[in-house]
């Protein structure tokens, strides 16, 4: 998943350039409103993208440090017995 994740949140990039020209050129247009709703879309879709790819090395630390003391204490508590 964070591969698929990190492979739209890529693609999108120049799609999200092109839609930002766009929004410049048909200001004031009937138009307008429509591609500005689109880019706030793509503008929300990239802000969760990135978060998710912004935190994803600190969740994977947590999560294996996480598993790797339960499993510590676990041999603990089966040596100590």
């Amino acid at each position: 998943m964070s591969r698929t994740i990190r492979l739209c949140h890529r693609w999108l990039a120049p799609v999200f350039i092109v839609v930002m020209i766009a929004v410049l050129s048909t200001q004031g247009s009937a138009i307008g409103p429509i591609i500005q709703r689109i880019q706030q879309g793509m503008v929300l879709v990239f802000a969760l993208s990135g978060l998710y790819l912004f935190a994803m090395p600190w969740w994977v630390k947590w999560r294996r440090g996480t598993k790797n003391s339960t499993q510590h204490a676990a041999r603990h508590e089966r040596d100590a017995a």
